[in-house]
């Protein structure tokens, strides 16, 4: 099973080796665990081809990985549909309509699922208007402070995914 990653950041792609992505990859143990990826084709001596990325924006890049799927129900115990996709699934997380791979910050065991970094973003949000109304006010006055638009378009952009990903969360948890 191949998948393109995306949001490669520019200093793994501008490094342009195999040692950059491993070490980036290290956060992210799904896609670590891939068999291989699309390369340049152009060997060093006694190196391996680096990555092939594909450049989409100037800070960031994709590559294309590849999987071993394990045995399925289909011909000659190939794969069927049903079982990549439950494949896919089991690597990957469901936000905003689309499945992505999510890192694992230490010492968690999992990637931290996007209802609750959206809980801990708001929590804190709450919690510094609730006890520090000052600091509050000063951050969010448009005409004082740097970060009173990308607090306003966090909080809007909270009212919009927060009740689709609940949804998503509830369906994920009841089947």
């Amino acid at each position: 099973m191949s998948i393109s990653v995306c949001h490669i950041p520019a200093r793994v792609v501008n490094a342009g080796t195999r040692e950059a992505l491993e070490a980036f990859l290290t956060s992210y143990p799904a896609v670590a665990q891939h068999d291989s990826y699309v390369t340049t084709g152009a060997l060093s001596l006694g190196t391996e081809a680096p990555p092939d990325y594909g450049i989409y924006n100037r800070d960031r890049g994709e590559l294309t990985i590849n999987w071993q799927m394990p045995p399925g129900s289909g011909l000659e115990g190939m794969a069927t549909a049903d079982e990549r996709l439950a494949h896919l699934r089991a690597m990957t997380r469901s936000y905003r309509g689309d499945r992505y791979f999510l890192p694992v910050l230490p010492p968690m065991k999992r990637e931290l699922h996007p209802l609750m970094a959206w809980w801990a973003v708001l929590y804190v949000l709450s919690m510094l208007s609730r006890y520090q109304p000052a600091q509050w006010g000063a951050l969010i006055n448009v005409d004082s402070s740097q970060y009173a638009v990308p607090i306003e378009r966090l909080l809007e952009r909270a009212i919009n995914h927060l009740p689709v990903l609940i949804a998503d969360a509830i369906t994920e948890v009841s089947t």
